[in-house]
C-alpha cells in the first residue's frame, strides 16, 4: 500500500543509517586495520543492498503489471456490456472513445456473446460514441459482417451526425450488413411490443 518512492527512501535510509553505525564503530574501537579492509566491507554491504533492491524492484514490477492487467481486463469486460433483454434479443450500449485495442475486444466480447447467449437480434447502441477513427469504423463493419454470418441481425441505434458525415465522405455504409433506427429508445419500444419482452 505504500509509494514505491516511499519505499526506496526506506532502503536509503537503511543503507545510511548503517554506514552511520559503522562510522561511529569504528570511531571509538579503531575498527579497520587499513583501506584495503574497509572498501571490501563496502563491498560486500553495498553489494548486498543492491541485491535486494534488485530483487524488490522485480518482485513490486511483477506485482504491478499483474494488477494493471487484472484492471484491464475488468475494464475490458465492463466497456462490452451485452444485456440480454430476452433469450433471443441482447442490447450492446457503446460508451466513450473506441480505439484499436477497444475495437478488438469489442469484436471478441461480441461474437462470443452472440455463441453463447443465442441472441438472434443484437440492438447497438452508438449514442455514447464519442468518436471513431477511419481504421476503427473499418473494423467495426467487418464486426457487423461477423454478427450477419452467426445469423443474427444487428441493428444500429444512435448514429451521430458526426459520425454518419465521416462515413459518407468515405463512402462506407452499414446499410447491408444492419439496420439502423434512430433512438435506443425507439427501438426498444418497437420490440417490446413486437415481442413482448
Amino acid at each position: 500500500s505504500l509509494t514505491l518512492a516511499f519505499k526506496l527512501e526506506w532502503v536509503q535510509a537503511i543503507r545510511r543509517t548503517l554506514w552511520h553505525f559503522l562510522y561511529q564503530y569504528d570511531r571509538i574501537n579503531d575498527y579497520f586495520n587499513g583501506r584495503e579492509e574497509f572498501f571490501a566491507l563496502e563491498k560486500r554491504i553495498n553489494d548486498k543492498i543492491d541485491q535486494f533492491l534488485n530483487t524488490f524492484l522485480i518482485s513490486y514490477s511483477k506485482y504491478k503489471d499483474e494488477l494493471i492487467a487484472s484492471q484491464r481486463d475488468l475494464v475490458e469486460n465492463l466497456s462490452v456490456p451485452i444485456i440480454p433483454l430476452s433469450q433471443s434479443v441482447a442490447v450492446l450500449p457503446l460508451i466513450g472513445m473506441i480505439d484499436l485495442n477497444r475495437i478488438q475486444t469489442i469484436e471478441e466480447k461480441v461474437l462470443m456473446g452472440i455463441s453463447d447467449l443465442k441472441i438472434q437480434t443484437l440492438i447497438i447502441d452508438l449514442s455514447g460514441i464519442a468518436n471513431m477513427e477511419m481504421h476503427v469504423i473499418d473494423h467495426f463493419q467487418k464486426i457487423l459482417t461477423g454478427i450477419s454470418m452467426m445469423g443474427c441481425e444487428a441493428i444500429l441505434t444512435g448514429l451521430r451526425a458526426d459520425l454518419v458525415r465521416t462515413m459518407i465522405h468515405s463512402g462506407i455504409s452499414f446499410e447491408d450488413k444492419a439496420e439502423a433506427k434512430g433512438t435506443l429508445q425507439q427501438t426498444l419500444k418497437e420490440y417490446l411490443e413486437l415481442h413482448k419482452i
